[in-house]
């Protein structure tokens, strides 16, 4: 049996990767965005923008700052990013990886 190279490479596959997620993450605030419509101030869109943006570039940091402004300046717009079913889902995958 001839023997076959396989050739990888990690940087395009995390290119990759890294696409999808931010294609996931923008999709799925695309949709809160159509679900808030007009509930949603300026500040509220702002918030929200900071958030997607966070996850998005993966800055944990920036994301958990921005979470926790909206849970206390805004308590229905926290609820609504948690009841949301594909913003809950990718705020629940970034727990389990230490978020």
């Amino acid at each position: 049996m001839a023997e076959q190279a396989v050739v990888t490479n990690p940087e395009a596959a995390n290119a990759g990767q890294t696409a999808g997620h931010e294609e996931r993450v923008q999709k799925a605030f695309g949709s809160l965005s159509d679900t808030l419509s007009e509930r949603a101030s300026k500040s509220d869109e702002e918030r929200v923008s900071g958030i997607r943006e966070a996850i998005a570039t993966g800055n944990v940091a920036k994301a958990e700052e921005h979470l926790s402004a909206v849970k206390q300046e805004s308590s229905w717009l926290y609820e609504e990013l948690m009841k949301h079913p594909e913003v809950s889902a990718i705020l629940q995958e970034l727990s389990i990886m230490g978020f």
